[in-house]
């Protein structure tokens, strides 16, 4: 087999298990119809390289690396730290959720999103593809896009009906698009699914052209009627995101750092096929560059410009690297994109934890608790009970206010400023007592110390005579996903005998191996905090 049949092989192993969830070498090497021990060596090269992972069970899934290239192809369209700001901003003032899409020619294709205060909108997830012909951001790219695309759409239909909508012809696309270009935003309401209604505008790039469409959306009641107000508030965030962009040449000539291999690739080990290491070598040069020419990138990494070409052209041909015109430079796939979303669908932080969650049981006898942020409350949604006290707070789908106990406030200390400014207005407006401070600013300083330390202790703030401690969770984005906590009695908590493992350490290698699962960036403990950097 040559090298580039090799590399086609092992984006057929990504797709596939990005298609089920989970699957074994031997299972996969009837999907790709070549011999197991090749399939063995393909899959060692990927696991190498973080683009799959074993499972708990000896099955491979997709890894998390996949998130990484996800986010590169987001990089390579827009400031994405910029479109992530606004989002929320979006979020705050609508309370609807927000999103971003670019135009692709098998659809709207969904760069990012900020689920909103009420529903969430699983079909809106970043990486899912949109159809053209429904729903208000799909309008938007459609109605603002190349001329030549449109029509191209428009003399494709007739077009399925989605939720309880008929099927729609060409020309009544045709009036809806007219009249998006007309008053320059779009709306629609159970277009994409029943009882939800959005509206978008059109985002430009400086020079004029199309760069995406960003749009908000919430249950019917939320945006009939209130257009205007919502029409603006995006507008502003488009224009917000049209500044941050700037205008680069691929083709400026810049110092181009040498990018080897990841350690522990192609040469520490003879069973991984070089051409994968490479191949992930060229993906993290597209990443860091952006948008890089073939000779930019035959520089950095000191390949044949003959390889460089038929790497680019095979990632093309699988979709991992696009061309941006004929013969111009390339970028991160958007399909990574839509990889990254289904391996965020499928992660399982429920089913991770609950090991690591027996693990701290067994070894303290304590109550053990994972939350996860629902609004302006912390829900438990995992919990082994103690064997000698057993807490009756947080039960299994109960909740409790974010300013309130261990878990709750390691959710809410280690999200940004204005999340805290948002919660506390809340709290605020319903009129109920911080309990443990006396002011806002005591509160804030309160989460300052549980940042600078990396836990946080309740000691009989919520129950008298028991202590919890509750850790964050963190996600690909290095944003607070989860909470994993221990209470009990205080002298339990705060002191254990002589010999047993300081129950900070447990939690915090617990959080940290979740946090792992979860694709984090890696990140150093807590000066003194003697935390190991695995459960055993």
């Amino acid at each position: 087999m040559s090298t580039i049949q090799l590399l086609k092989k092992a984006s057929q192993v990504i797709d596939e298990l990005a298609r089920i969830g989970h699957s074994t070498p031997a299972e996969l090497a009837k999907v790709v119809s070549e011999p197991r021990p090749t399939v063995y060596r393909i899959v060692a090269a990927l696991e190498k390289e973080k683009l799959v992972r074993l499972t708990g069970d000896g099955k491979l899934e997709l890894g998390t690396g996949i998130f990484e290239l996800g986010d590169a192809a987001a990089d390579a369209l827009v400031d994405r730290a910029e479109l992530r700001k606004q989002l929320r901003w979006i979020r705050g003032q609508l309370g609807m959720s927000a999103y971003f899409c670019v135009l692709r020619e098998n659809g709207g294709v969904c760069l990012d999103q900020i689920q909103g205060a009420d529903v969430d909108l699983l079909g809106l997830a970043p990486g899912r593809i949109l159809p053209l012909h429904a729903g208000a951001a799909s309008q938007a790219l459609l109605a603002f896009g190349s001329s030549e695309f449109r029509e191209g759409v428009l003399t494709s239909g007739p077009y399925p009906g989605i939720a309880s909508q008929t099927p729609l012809t060409g020309e009544q696309l045709r009036e809806r698009l007219e009249q998006t270009a007309g008053r320059g935003w779009s709306v629609e309401d159970s277009e994409m699914i029943e009882g939800v209604a959005s509206i978008a505008v059109p985002v430009f790039r400086q020079d004029g052209s199309l760069l995406g469409a960003i749009s908000a959306a919430g249950l019917r009641g939320s945006v009939p009627g209130h257009e205007e107000t919502a029409r603006r508030i995006l507008d502003t965030a488009a224009h917000a995101i049209t500044a941050s962009m700037a205008q680069e040449d691929p083709n400026d000539s810049k110092d181009a750092p040498r990018l080897d291999p990841p350690e522990g690739s192609e040469r520490d080990s003879s069973r991984a096929p070089a051409v994968i290491a490479k191949a992930s070598a060229l993906m993290s040069a597209l990443a860091e560059e952006r948008i890089a020419t073939s000779a930019r990138l035959t520089e950095m990494l000191e390949e044949p410009p003959s390889s460089i070409y038929r790497m680019l052209a095979t990632l093309a041909e699988s979709g991992w690297v696009e061309q941006i015109g004929h013969r111009g430079a390339y970028r991160v796939g958007t399909k990574l994109l839509a990889l990254s979303g289904e391996l965020t669908r499928r992660l399982d932080i429920r089913r991770a934890a609950a090991p690591i969650l027996r693990e701290i049981h067994e070894k303290t006898g304590e109550t053990t608790f994972l939350c996860i942020r629902r609004g302006p409350r912390a829900v438990c949604i995992e919990r082994i009970d103690g064997i000698r006290v057993n807490s009756r707070v947080l039960k299994l789908g109960e909740s409790l206010q974010l300013h309130v106990g261990a878990a709750p406030r390691a959710l809410l200390a280690f999200e940004d400023r204005s999340s805290w400014d948002e919660y506390a207005a809340i709290v605020a407006s319903s009129g109920e007592p911080w309990l443990d401070v006396r002011s806002r600013s005591e509160f804030y300083a309160s989460l300052e110390r549980i940042r600078d330390q990396g836990f946080v202790i309740s000691d009989n703030n919520v129950t008298p005579g028991i202590t919890a401690i509750g850790a964050p969770i963190f996600d690909h984005r290095g944003e607070v996903a989860a909470s994993l906590s221990i209470s009990g009695l205080r002298q339990g908590i705060l002191n254990p005998p002589e010999g047993v493992e300081p129950i900070v350490n447990l939690l915090l290698r617990g959080a940290q191996a979740l946090s792992g699962y979860l694709g984090a960036p890696h990140t150093p403990s807590k000066k003194g905090a003697n935390v190991p950097q695995a459960i055993a």
